[in-house]
């Protein structure tokens, strides 16, 4: 089952935030967790400064997509690096 709720605020956000995470994820399987959760990290800033998507940088989004991203890489990353 693939995740779809991230704490955005609109469906498009957690769609968006979602290919955030499958992108971070992949990367994760090939590069491990700590380049995987950088990249999402970034992407997740960019994404926040698009109009409607200011929350993609709250911790409980942030939380969201850490998980999968370390899930995935099946490794552990400091969440504030």
């Amino acid at each position: 089952m693939t995740k779809t709720n991230f704490g955005m605020f609109t469906d498009e956000g957690n769609y968006m935030v979602g290919r955030i995470a499958t992108a971070g994820a992949t990367l994760a399987t090939a590069d491990g967790a700590e380049n995987a959760w950088r990249f999402a990290q970034r992407e997740l800033s960019k994404l926040a400064t698009a109009d409607g998507f200011g929350e993609a940088t709250d911790t409980a989004v942030r939380e969201e997509v850490y998980d999968v991203v370390v899930n995935a890489a099946e490794d552990h990353t400091n969440f504030y690096s």
